[in-house]
């Protein structure tokens, strides 16, 4: 593994060049109505500082030890959850905004790769449409995450929450006309939904000369469940049949194909590795018959606190596999595609009135695909952080130093 570390700069102007035959896409994560922040997103932890106090919450809004928790203490600690995760939605929002007005052409869409809602409930539902879903400026894909329905299946009333969740995404395929691997019938007096729910859609630039493929997922790759809800059944099986049979489908282009999902740790990067290895060996043949590179990589978020970029060779290409910033920790990527080359650029969301007005902090730009020698591992770090890791360095190489230096050492 190599360890690139970034360079951060703040940013005074979008420098994104985009032109019209550039295709842009906007990526993230858990918008999660409601959810506290990152520790490390220091700017939130001062907005909700007073009411912690007056509470008697800690920085990750746990009651301090020795207090007696009453209701109004538990509701003082929804309440500063609330503050936090509005504070969070409000200046990603906002940077989102301002960069989208500093571009001459809009990005072809945002990429919310799940967790919109903390829970599934129809208020979290509501406020994630009205910050983001019913006025941004820009298409949405979207796809549901594990707070939307897995964590509530029978840990709420009729199961509710997820049937929220699910009837609502059901429709948002439906009414933007996106091809959803779903299928809907009655059986007597009941609804049965089966399918993974997965789609694709082909994205373009504004002078459709430059195109990607879009393979959303919801969850994990490997995730099924079946539960009832009422008079409705939900049957949703696990999108690995859809994903190889979209990859197989699409085995002959050159266009790059984002596989997009909320969560890939684990045993999940284990089998979308497997999947992919299978994939391009068959692909490679032909794609060097043609000098064409297979351009594949996967994009997720779940981890609030992780923003970075792994390259892995794979039958010889690059595949990222990419946290693409998380709404909690005000991060976020934007992807380029010009015809040739594919980078991925990490951004830090940031309030205007602790910053002096800046909305943004730019962070390095990652080439995404080509031939692979070696992997790589590249952290998207803030110059805050960057600023930490020297002196940390700087310290124990003094203390190296120190110990070089001693008589018994000489």
């Amino acid at each position: 593994m190599i360890l690139l570390l970034l360079v951060a700069f703040a940013f005074v102007g979008c420098d994104e060049n985009v032109t019209d035959d550039i295709l842009t896409l906007f990526l993230m994560g858990d918008t999660q109505f409601h959810f506290p922040c990152e520790e490390d997103n220091v700017q939130c932890k001062l907005a909700s500082k007073r009411p912690r106090t007056l509470f008697h919450l800690d920085s990750r809004l746990e009651f301090l030890p020795g207090v007696e928790v009453n209701e109004t203490l538990r509701l003082g600690k929804e309440s500063c959850t609330k503050i936090e995760s509005r504070f969070a939605n409000r200046v990603q929002r906002q940077a989102l905004d301002a960069l989208i007005k500093s571009m001459d052409y809009k990005p072809a869409a945002l990429i919310i790769n799940g967790d919109l809602t903390d829970f599934g409930h129809l208020h979290q539902l509501n406020e994630f449409r009205q910050y983001w879903y019913n006025n941004f400026s820009i298409p949405f894909l979207l796809g549901l995450g594990n707070h939307d329905y897995q964590n509530n299946i029978n840990d709420c009333a009729l199961n509710f929450c997820a049937h929220t969740m699910l009837s609502w995404y059901t429709e948002y395929v439906k009414n933007h006309s996106l091809v959803a691997d779903i299928e809907r019938k009655t059986v007597k007096f009941d609804v049965q939904f089966t399918g993974s729910l997965a789609y694709t859609e082909r994205i373009c630039s504004a002078s459709g000369k430059r195109c990607a493929f879009v393979i959303q997922l919801n969850n994990a790759v490997d995730y099924s469940v079946s539960f009832t809800s009422l008079f409705v059944k939900w049957n949703l099986s696990s999108p690995m049949k859809y994903v190889h049979k979209e990859l197989d489908l699409l085995g002959s282009t050159s266009l790059p194909i984002l596989l997009n999902m909320h969560k890939c740790e684990n045993m999940h990067i284990h089998k979308v590795k497997m999947m992919l290895t299978r994939w391009l060996a068959g692909v490679k043949a032909t794609s060097e018959s043609n000098q064409k590179v297979p351009r594949v990589g996967v994009f997720y978020a779940h981890m609030h606190q992780r923003h970075e970029v792994h390259i892995h060779c794979i039958e010889g290409y690059k595949v990222p596999f990419v946290y693409v910033g998380s709404v909690p920790n005000n991060r976020f990527s934007v992807f380029n595609f010009n015809g040739t080359s594919a980078t991925i650029t990490g951004y830090k969301a940031r309030d205007n009135l602790f910053h002096d007005g800046e909305l943004l902090e730019k962070l390095e730009t990652v080439d995404l695909w080509g031939p692979c020698e070696s992997s790589e591992h590249v952290i998207f770090a803030d110059h805050v952080t960057r600023k930490r890791w020297l002196h940390i360095r700087n310290i124990r190489y003094q203390a190296f130093l120190n110990g070089k230096s001693t008589p018994g050492n000489r």
